[in-house]
């Protein structure tokens, strides 16, 4: 899983291609929520999709972010990985 739908996340996965296996991207705007990627068009979801999902890695777009995300994932998503880009 991707956190963070922004500029950064569609040139990233762009770059991966197609056969990614990345379903969704995680976005606390709920502005983005709902909506779909350009070009790769994983859905951005709410952060509460992890309580379902719980991947075992979640790709932090902006590392600035990187603790904010590992408290999130603590409450949301039992033993997710982050992996700062």
């Amino acid at each position: 899983m991707v956190w963070g739908g922004g500029a950064k996340a569609v040139s990233f996965l762009n770059l991966l291609g197609g056969g990614a296996p990345i379903e969704h991207v995680v976005d606390v705007n709920p502005g983005k929520q709902g909506s779909f990627l350009a070009g790769t068009g994983q859905q951005i979801v709410s952060p509460e999709l992890l309580r379902e999902v719980r991947p075992d890695y979640v790709v932090v777009m902006n590392p600035v972010y990187r603790s904010e995300i590992e408290e999130s994932l603590r409450e949301l998503s039992r033993g997710s990985r982050t992996i700062p880009v």
